[in-house]
């Protein structure tokens, strides 16, 4: 009889330390993260010569400060990518040339200062595309 009373006991606590050591599932819905670029070469933009281009792509429209607009404004469409990789592709880029990020709202928006400049970017999704909207000083 004792033999059946000790089966159930070592099964279940077997089960115990089975269930205890297994590993956390990895959930694929979260975003990856991406690396720091360290080894890429910074490129400035041609209008605003003091602030990182994003991977060099050139606006598709730019309105100059005036005195109505105390900020300059470019807009980039980026083609086939993410908003989250062109957030923290390019937080990454502002940090690694100096910039302070002083507010960043995840996927949507960077706020950023260096210096006398400061830049205020907003990442927009359209459809496969991104528009990336920087109004900076």
């Amino acid at each position: 009889m004792k033999k059946f009373l000790y089966i159930p006991m070592v099964l279940g606590i077997s089960i115990l330390f089975v269930a205890c050591g297994a590993k956390t599932p990895v959930n694929d819905n979260k975003a990856t993260t991406t690396t720091p670029i360290t080894n890429t070469k910074i490129i400035y933009t041609q209008k605003l010569t003091y602030l990182p281009s994003y991977n060099g792509v050139q606006p598709t429209e730019y309105t100059a400060a005036s005195k109505k607009s105390v900020l300059a404004t470019s807009k980039y469409t980026i083609k086939n990518t993410t908003d989250i990789k062109v957030f923290e592709d390019y937080q990454n880029i502002l940090k690694k040339d100096g910039w302070t990020i002083t507010e960043a709202k995840k996927h949507y928006s960077i706020f950023a200062k260096k210096d006398k400049h400061t830049a205020n970017i907003i990442i927009q999704k359209s459809s496969k595309d991104i528009i990336l909207q920087v109004m900076s000083k």
